[in-house]
């Protein structure tokens, strides 16, 4: 099993939770959703219960050999002498969120444990900031690729459920101490992931304009994660078609590459912005308590020693979460 937080460090956070934010009237706890009143939170990024870890995502394509779009043509051609055991890694900034699931959501028995949302970033998250006042995702200008294990909405407003384009499943711990690990492949057949576009070499140019498009087959693309309080490594390996080779871009006759494309990241936990993520419940999933939003954990963005003090729990629901969290933490 793993280790909870220290007893200390439970209890303080439990009895200083409530069962509603006094901030936010329109805070749902049946969601998976935070109460929107921090100031200085990124709610595009940072809108869901869990944890947050910030690293870099690093893309790897190789493998590279002549697609052609036509089945009646020779797809044996070579490949240029340029690209021939070439490998071609480029790195972006990242955020991996690993949340809670949205109660609503349509998903298959005993799968998709945990939401997995990774973003990259031109500028390092920092270029735009969306907080609860502004809903106009701007930050989606700064974003070179997104995955998510389901379509995930960034506002419980207008949410509407949806499938997972991951079936994810928890991997069975091998004993104290061991982080969380989730694995799996994609949903169906359709393409559910984002294409990458960058500069690159290709046989007619020395920086060429590449499209790269994940490719879904039955047992790929294909995930691993490992996640626990303080660290997150998060890998995805898929085939990929992309765009290089011709004279024009357009060219509907321009042959195409395929190749492997892995996507590899590795973070730390930031601590500000992320729920203490405590022991798996019975069947073994990832558990949160609400702390962001609610001011009484030292770590977060929102703690002050006034917002602690004025959040006692004061309510029979509360107190029944509370009795529920202590019990779990007995068994």
């Amino acid at each position: 099993m793993h280790r909870p937080p220290p007893w200390s460090l439970v209890l303080a956070l439990v009895l200083l939770s409530p069962a509603l934010s006094s901030e936010d009237i329109n805070y749902d706890p049946a969601t998976n959703y935070r109460p929107e009143n921090v100031t200085g939170l990124d709610y595009y990024y940072y809108p869901w219960v869990g944890s947050y870890y910030n690293g870099t995502a690093t893309f790897t394509i190789s493998g590279l050999s002549i697609r052609s779009r036509s089945y009646d043509e020779d797809e044996d051609q070579e490949l240029c002498t340029q690209l021939q055991n070439y490998t071609y890694t480029l790195s972006y900034p990242a955020l991996l969120a690993i949340t809670e699931t949205e109660p609503e959501d349509e998903r298959p028995e005993n799968t998709n444990p945990v939401n997995v949302i990774l973003s990259t970033s031109y500028s390092n998250f920092t270029k735009y900031f969306n907080d609860y006042m502004d809903s106009s995702n701007m930050q989606i200008r700064d974003e070179p690729w997104v995955f998510e294990s389901i379509d995930v909405s960034r506002r419980m407003y207008g949410y509407e459920t949806t499938d997972p384009n991951f079936n994810l499943s928890m991997v069975e711990s091998t004993g104290a101490d061991t982080p969380y690990r989730v694995t799996g492949s994609s949903s169906g057949e359709d393409n559910s992931l984002q294409g990458l576009q960058t500069n690159m070499s290709s046989c007619s140019k020395i920086e060429d304009w590449w499209g790269v498009t994940f490719y879904s087959g039955i047992v790929m693309p294909a995930l691993q994660l490992t996640f626990d309080a303080h660290a997150a490594s998060f890998m995805l390996a898929s085939g990929a078609v992309m765009n290089t080779l011709g004279t024009s871009n357009s060219d509907d006759d321009m042959p195409q590459l395929a190749g492997r494309i892995a996507v590899e990241f590795l973070g730390r936990i930031d601590e500000a912005r992320s729920d203490v993520l405590v022991s798996p419940g019975s069947e073994g999933e990832p558990r949160w308590l609400r702390t962001v939003g609610f001011g009484n954990n030292s770590a977060n963005l929102d703690y002050s020693l006034e917002s602690a003090a004025s959040n006692p729990v004061t309510t029979g629901s509360a107190l029944i979460g509370v009795l529920g969290v202590v019990g779990y933490l007995l068994l």
